[in-house]
């Protein structure tokens, strides 16, 4: 069974794992304990204190299990209580171990599969093997964030959301308290809000751009926030290598002259040992289409973030056919006004054998590896994505509003009242296309933030 408490905001049952109320939506700063960290803790303490080096671990094991009167006088000393000495040790929602043979590092075949007993137990982020890459697919809602932290520790961020303090306060729950590298791929306020966030709460080494700029509030703020802190800056080029401790994050394409702001986005690619990502920001087949052209041979990952939150603007098949991914991940938010993902990108994805998973169905998705093998864990136990085959994709096609805006592009910050924000945001087509993004949690209301 799980633990349960109750939110310190609205007072309704959450799970200990849980970094949000399922209720009221906001933020819980507590981090909760697994019991093999309390059960290591306590067993520091018992060596160190209370029984010092004359009687081993193995005689207190036997005495604590076996041996019921000492068993229980040991408890009483200890301040231990039954639950304490039988721990009942979860695993993370779902966990699946790949071994990848030398043959071929995009061709992985699965080990195993262990089925846990909760299905929102927290993500584990620490590890007791120093020699682990962890990379985070952190469930921010309808944007991008993604966590990277290498076997010595450096961490990397690419994008933050939308500023509603989700990337933020995944960060603190995991322990981080400083950016190595901060990339924002594109100025969208679904990648750079939560950045302005992180710059303002966290130290950050440095920070990477495509050099595209953008009208709204929410990117000033992006680059106020960075001269507050006073981060140095870079503008990523194709051929650029950025990093990261002993590893690179080799810059595959960023075009600040692109004609649509999602085709300036940072791709970028990170190689650890047989096992390799491929972050690829909101590009579209245009971009796509240059990458096949100018660095075709370096596209192939074991593991692909897919491009415009799964959007049938990103995903071409032939770009797919380069990349050869076994997974691939999208990152939207549930029940989000775009339809995302659209039903052709999973076909597409399907058809190349790649296993899916996406933020809207499995929360916050965790891979671990140690160069040869990966483990993918999600934070809720469901099945990965899939969609029936069908001769004709207009069928399944959810359109979306494209990334041509006829007139300036706006954000929040743009208006002073939220009647105002509201009236702008339904005259130009509400919640069923908002292409301005002023709509952050798809419940119909613009910029609630707003007086």
């Amino acid at each position: 069974m799980c633990q349960s408490s109750t939110c310190p905001h609205c007072g309704k049952p959450l799970r200990l794992s849980a970094k949000f109320c399922g209720m009221c939506g906001k933020p819980l700063s507590r981090r909760a304990q697994s019991p093999i960290s309390t059960l290591k803790h306590r067993s520091r303490f018992l060596g160190g204190k209370i029984l010092p080096g004359l009687i081993s671990l193995a005689l207190i094991c036997f005495a604590l299990t076996i041996i019921n009167p000492v068993r229980q006088s040991l408890l009483a000393v200890i301040g231990w209580d039954e639950s304490d000495a039988l721990p009942i040790i979860t695993a993370t929602a779902t966990m699946t171990t790949f071994d990848v043979r030398e043959t071929n590092d995009s061709l992985l075949t699965p080990t195993v599969a262990v089925a846990p007993p909760s299905p929102t137990t927290h993500v584990v982020a620490e590890s007791s093997d120093k020699s682990l890459l962890e990379v985070h697919v952190i469930d921010v809602g309808q944007g991008d964030s993604i966590l990277i932290r290498t076997p010595e520790g450096k961490t990397a961020l690419i994008d933050g959301g939308y500023d509603n303090g989700r990337a933020l306060a995944y960060l603190q729950a995991e322990g981080v308290t400083h950016v190595d590298v901060m990339v924002a791929s594109h100025p969208h306020a679904d990648h750079i809000g939560g950045l302005v966030e992180v710059l303002t709460a966290l130290s950050v080494g440095e920070v990477w751009t495509s050099g595209a700029t953008h009208t709204t509030g929410t990117y000033e703020r992006f680059l106020d926030a960075i001269i507050a802190a006073k981060v140095p800056y870079h503008e990523a080029r194709r051929g650029d290598v950025i990093p990261l401790g002993s590893l690179n994050l080799n810059v595959l394409h960023s075009d600040p002259n692109a004609s649509e702001l999602n085709n300036t986005s940072v791709v970028l690619r990170l190689a650890y040992g047989r096992i390799s990502f491929l972050f690829t920001g909101d590009a579209e087949h245009a971009a796509e289409y240059e990458m096949l052209a100018t660095v075709r041979d370096q596209l192939s990952a074991t593991v692909l973030k897919v491009a415009h939150h799964g959007s049938y603007t990103s995903s071409s098949p032939e770009f797919l056919a380069a990349v050869q991914p076994a997974v691939a991940i999208y990152s939207a938010g549930r029940n989000n006004n775009y339809g995302h993902p659209h039903a052709e990108t999973i076909q597409a994805l399907q058809r190349i054998g790649a296993t899916i998973y996406g933020t809207a169905e499995h929360g916050t998705i965790v891979i671990t590896t140690d160069g040869k093998n990966y483990h993918v864990q999600t934070e809720y136990d469901r099945p990965t994505i899939q969609v029936p085959p069908t001769d004709n994709w207009q069928d399944s096609i959810s359109l979306i509003p494209g990334s041509n805006i006829s007139i300036a592009d706006k954000d929040c910050s743009d208006f002073s009242t939220q009647a105002e924000a509201q009236a702008f945001f339904l005259a130009n087509g509400g919640p069923d296309r908002d292409p301005h993004r002023l709509d952050g949690d798809n419940d119909g209301i613009a910029c609630e933030r707003l007086p």
